[in-house]
């Protein structure tokens, strides 16, 4: 019987982290409209075995997901299956923004999702070395002719959601994603629910 947990606002520019049981669906819901959610995956049995973007598109052969489509670790596991995607607009190409990225172009002390994920995820026993690959839900990333990468506005609404189910035990990290240049100059709350299926 499925059984929902309140939904709970993440404040600008913050993070959480969570644990699913196989089975258990995760949503993100946009409450504001054009804000991104960073989610990193790590294997509950696991946690050296984590969300990998290249195996996830080396499988799918494109780098848009869709409803039906899984993500897949460094181990060719399934890790979580796309079930809701009111957007079709999500990123699998870049890591999560860092301190040591905005310090490279000059703002320094910069709140970050690599941070967030970072504390969030500590009490789990995962490290910021760990951290190193996100899937950025809403974030709209396009890759032109010339393999140039751009950065354009989420076309995420007020209400829009993406869920997953998992395939097995998982901890995953979210953000309300800190970088103002993937969040059309302004960040943003957003929100998360878990819907646990128990038999």
């Amino acid at each position: 019987m499925p059984v929902s947990s309140p939904t709970t606002l993440l404040a600008p520019q913050s993070g959480t982290a969570v644990q699913l049981h196989r089975g258990d669906t995760l949503a993100i819901i946009d409450t504001t409209g054009g804000q991104v959610a960073d989610l990193a995956f790590f294997s509950a049995a696991d946690l050296l075995e984590s969300f990998a973007p290249g195996r996830t598109i080396d499988y799918l052969e494109r780098i848009k997901l869709r409803v039906g489509d899984s993500l897949y670790s460094q181990r060719s596991n399934e890790l979580a299956t796309v079930t809701r995607d009111d957007v079709g607009v999500n990123d699998m190409l870049l890591a999560p923004c860092s301190q040591a990225m905005f310090a490279k172009r000059g703002e320094f002390g910069h709140a970050s999702c690599h941070a967030n994920l970072t504390a969030s995820l500590a009490s789990f026993g995962i490290g910021p070395h760990a951290i190193v690959a996100t899937l950025n839900v809403f974030m709209d990333v396009r890759v032109d002719a010339d393999g140039r990468v751009t950065i354009h506005p989420p076309p995420s609404r007020v209400g829009d959601r993406f869920e997953l189910r998992a395939q097995r035990d998982l901890i995953v990290g979210i953000t309300a994603c800190s970088s103002e240049l993937t969040n059309a100059g302004q960040c943003k709350a957003i929100a998360y629910e878990v819907v646990a299926h128990r038999d």
